[in-house]
């Protein structure tokens, strides 16, 4: 009986990461029991018009930093960076960024803004750093993840009413020594002077909707910042009901790609005030936003041959789909949105390119794990291969067809 058991946790775990792509995530205590303040469903209500106020003034100034950094820039151009979830896949990510930065031809650009959800949310201060050596730290991070970082089962979950099922505690000291450590945060802290962005988002499960954080302001806030950008990185990475929930401001919250894998910051109505904080600015020459997305998981589910009187089978090839169906229409919005801001934008042009992992590996073995290391070295090794390419950008693919295989 408890080997069974031990056997529906781990296909749970391993199930529910690859559908939400998240690594590891955890509370502030670990193993501890969450509690909240006291609260009503009128008083949750209530919040949701300060939570959108919220929303509306982060991301606005995000744009208006965007805006601010063009003109110093002074190259009419502007990089995003878009680290989607992905788990361990995010092996991938960091293999390509590693590749892509050792190019001469077509160079890695700063980043003038850089975001990430879940695992992506890791990367994303490696990334906005841009150097070999902050890289190569995150590249450790996923190759060592499964014997140092990696959660593990807790087998008295039922009694500590943790929200979860697995233990995080070595996860969450892995983000405050390698992630959020003081040398780190030094280096950030020169890149967020010069103008230059990192942000995720998580999801409010008591409001059911997403919020975005500005990581470099979160760092700034003062002395307990570390400990306040670890718990946003705890939660953007949280699976509900397999890892502890986080509290934020009183709410409840979870893995950032329940409501979006990828946080693209700038819609329609974002660039157009990108357009019009430029233009406040004197800038009257067309400025290009280069959108980049590293999608660190495949775009499509490996198919299956489906038992039409399985039940069990088609709900959870159902409920799999209610999230691989988004995954193609992350890069194909982005490319409308391009072709729209470039069109009807006065003063802004987009570009938009990505790269996933190949949707064909989704069967491969150590794919449905939790932290594979074989499996990251290889994704690693994947990733690095094809930045160097002649082919490193995928062409937008659409969730009514698959891929062509590479």
């Amino acid at each position: 009986m408890r080997m069974d058991m031990r056997v529906r946790v781990r296909l749970s775990t391993a199930a529910v990461s690859l559908a939400l792509g998240t690594l590891v995530a955890g509370t502030h205590g670990g193993c501890a029991a969450v509690h909240r303040p006291p609260a009503t469903p009128v008083s949750i209500a209530a919040a949701g018009d300060a939570a959108g106020a919220a929303h509306e003034a982060t991301t606005a100034r995000l744009i208006d930093g965007l805006a601010r950094r063009a003109v110093a820039r002074g190259d009419r151009t502007l990089d995003l960076l878009l680290l989607s979830g992905g788990g361990q896949h995010g092996a991938y990510g960091i293999g390509f960024l590693r590749g892509w930065r050792t190019r001469t031809d077509a160079p890695m650009p700063r980043f003038d803004l850089v975001t990430g959800i879940s695992t992506g949310a890791l990367q994303a201060p490696f990334a906005l750093l841009g150097t070999e050596a902050a890289l190569d730290t995150a590249a450790t991070l996923y190759r060592n993840a499964a014997a140092g970082s990696a959660p593990t089962v807790d087998w008295l979950f039922w009694l500590r009413r943790t929200g979860g099922v697995v233990d995080t505690t070595r996860y969450r000291r892995a983000i405050a020594a390698e992630i959020l450590n003081e040398r780190v945060r030094d280096q950030l802290w020169v890149e967020f002077n010069a103008g230059r962005q990192l942000a995720t988002a998580t999801t409010d499960l008591d409001l059911g909707i997403g919020r975005v954080w500005d990581l470099g302001r979160e760092l700034i806030a003062g002395p307990g910042a570390p400990d306040r950008v670890q718990s946003v990185l705890l939660a953007t990475t949280a699976i509900p009901g397999i890892f502890p929930p986080v509290l934020l401001d009183g709410h409840v919250h979870a893995d950032g790609g329940l409501v979006s894998n990828v946080l693209p910051v700038l819609d329609f109505a974002g660039s157009r005030r990108l357009a019009a904080r430029l233009r406040a600015l004197g800038v009257t020459e067309p400025v290009t936003v280069r959108v980049w997305v590293v999608m660190n998981l495949w775009t499509h589910p490996r198919p299956l041959v489906i038992d039409p009187a399985n039940r069990s089978q088609l709900a959870a090839r159902g409920n799999l789909l209610l999230f691989w169906a988004q995954q193609p229409q992350i890069p194909e919005r982005l490319a409308d949105l391009a072709r729209a801001v470039s069109a009807d934008v006065p003063g802004l042009r987009m570009e938009v390119r990505y790269t996933a992992i190949p949707s064909e590996l989704a069967g491969e073995p150590g794919a449905a794990a939790l932290a594979d290391e074989a499996w990251m070295r290889r994704l690693e090794k994947l990733g690095y291969d094809r930045a160097f390419s002649a082919t490193p950008w995928d062409e937008i693919t659409s969730p009514y067809r698959r891929p062509r295989p590479r």
